[in-house]
């Protein structure tokens, strides 16, 4: 092979290689932002599905909230006990009766600001708070086994910003799924609702 021709392919490859690496510096971006909206998705599902558990729960049970997800798993009202899908360890924060949780989005009455926002304290955390997370005066767990007190919803401990608004809301600790609160997808969701009718998005079936 003459020099011409192997400085040639020398050049040939090198620039080669210059565009593979150029190609997965774009596609490790874009295949972040799929995984990151896959778990979006799986947790509206799962938040979903807790929340209609708990619902049908109080409802057979005169109103009284259930104390663990395992409650609801043997009772035939949630399939399995999920776990939060954007965190390594799973864990929920759960959602007291009496907490303030408030819904804030545009033209929902009645909002109540969620702690840590303007016009509400953000609380002290106590002995089975998560240090530095908003509003976490509740215990966590996995998604079953040990009693863990009552709860109407959950909510992640992820503080990341999310890809969706969720009612309002883009960080993911405060994608509240609460038992009689709208799950509401879009800036402007709220805004093409008629006076006073709170629907809830329905959960994918699967």
């Amino acid at each position: 092979m003459a020099k011409s021709e192997a400085g040639f392919s020398l050049v040939a490859a090198a620039a080669s290689i210059t565009v593979m690496l150029l190609m997965m510096s774009v596609a490790v971006p874009s295949w972040r932002y799929v995984m990151q909206n896959a778990r979006e998705e799986e947790l509206i599902f799962r938040g979903a599905q807790i929340t209609d558990a708990i619902e049908r729960y109080q409802k057979k049970h005169g109103n009284a909230p259930p104390v663990s997800l395992d409650v609801l798993v043997k009772g035939r009202f949630l399939r399995k006990a999920y776990k939060d899908p954007m965190t390594p360890d799973g864990k929920w924060r759960f959602i007291r009766p009496g907490e303030a949780v408030g819904v804030p989005v545009p033209g929902a009455p009645g909002g109540v600001p969620l702690p840590g926002q303007p016009g509400q304290p953000t609380p002290s955390p106590g002995p089975t708070s998560r240090p530095g997370r908003t509003g976490t005066t509740s215990s966590s767990q996995t998604g079953g086994g040990a009693a863990i007190g009552p709860f109407i919803g959950v909510a992640s401990f992820s503080q990341e910003k999310s890809l969706r608004v969720f009612n309002g809301r883009t960080r993911y600790d405060q994608w509240l799924f609460v038992v009689g609160q709208p799950r509401l997808i879009g800036k402007d969701a709220a805004l093409r609702l008629p006076p006073g009718v709170r629907p809830v998005n329905p959960s994918p079936r699967r």
